[in-house]
């Protein structure tokens, strides 16, 4: 069961999205220039080119050549691009996955079977007859119901 809602809903729910949103680019565009900084270093060690640079992560996001100025433009694209790229996607599918599964839950919405069939005509009439015997000799307006 979902925890009842402790603040009030906001009435500026266009501004609300806008913010979301904004926190959402923010953290995109910071996350994917640290996986660029982190698998850049990566890449720069691997290939034993360079020494490992102190965390830059605009540098990384915006200028990747800058901090990594021996490693040559495919290794570059590979380990500050592509790889953090994949890494930004596949993190951020699985944060939305995960936010939907714990905020979405079951919805109370739409009646179901079981609700709606005391409102159908067979029970609507066999309740009229038990409280009106009466009734019981006569049609309803829709044909015999039996």
């Amino acid at each position: 069961m979902p925890a009842p809602r402790t603040s009030a809903p906001s009435t500026t729910t266009g501004s609300d999205a806008l913010l979301y949103l904004l926190f959402a680019i923010l953290s995109l565009a910071f996350t994917f220039g640290s996986f660029a900084w982190l698998t850049g270093n990566i890449i720069n060690s691997a290939v034993g080119i360079g020494p490992w640079t102190p965390f830059a992560v605009t540098e990384a996001l915006l200028r990747p050549e800058a901090l990594w100025p021996h490693l040559g433009p495919t290794a570059l694209l590979v380990g500050a691009r592509i790889i953090p790229g994949v890494l930004s996607v596949g993190l951020a599918v699985l944060g939305l996955v995960l936010w939907v599964r714990l905020r979405g839950g079951a919805q109370k919405g739409l009646a179901g079977k079981g609700d709606l069939a005391p409102l159908l005509d067979k029970q609507i009439t066999a309740k009229a007859r038990s409280l009106r015997p009466s009734l019981s000799g006569r049609e309803c307006k829709r044909g015999r119901s039996r």
